[in-house]
């Protein structure tokens, strides 16, 4: 049953785009910082410069699992910024 779980893990943190939105980048981020002011800084920024290039489905996976990566980072700013993301990857993937 675990490689079940593993498997459909890392089929989720898959990135769809070309490197420039890699979910498995803000994953690695979020479970590698201990510090959460450093992790939710980090987080925050990884968020600013990537999302423009997130497909829709991306940041849905982000959207999900954002409170159990950062844990105590999670922060209304992070969600916004998820939250913006989105908007605009549907704007883009209607055109």
């Amino acid at each position: 049953m675990k490689w079940v779980a593993a498997l459909v893990l890392t089929l989720a943190l898959q990135s769809t785009g070309k490197d420039l939105c890699s979910v498995r980048e803000f994953y690695n981020i979020a479970l590698s910082r201990h510090n959460p002011s450093e992790r939710h800084q980090q987080l925050s920024t990884w968020l600013t410069n990537n999302a423009p290039h997130c497909k829709s489905q991306d940041l849905v996976v982000i959207w999900n699992n954002v409170s159990a990566w950062a844990g105590t980072a999670d922060s209304a700013e992070i969600r916004s910024k998820i939250i913006q993301g989105y908007q605009d990857a549907i704007a883009r993937e209607k055109k």
